[in-house]
């Protein structure tokens, strides 16, 4: 019971953990392509021309990765 408890655990930090990594990649790469568009523009601007790409970057791309990496070996 201990080492399921266990077990489940590590597999959840180590989705946490991926899942982080690839929210904050995709957020840095996103605004990186995003700054020369949106120079000068209010961060309410910047924020809703980023939101619809990102989510679709953590749905399609960084959620199933994590769900790779976080499932119980």
């Amino acid at each position: 019971m201990a080492l399921s408890l266990w077990s489940r655990f590590v597999s959840r930090l180590r989705f946490l953990m991926v899942a982080t990594v690839g929210a904050y990649a995709a957020i840095n790469l996103m605004l990186a392509l995003l700054s020369p568009f949106t120079a000068g523009w209010p961060i309410f601007g910047v924020t809703a021309l980023a939101v619809p790409p990102m989510v679709l970057a953590m749905v399609y791309g960084v959620i199933p990765i994590a769900f790779r990496f976080g499932t119980p070996r």
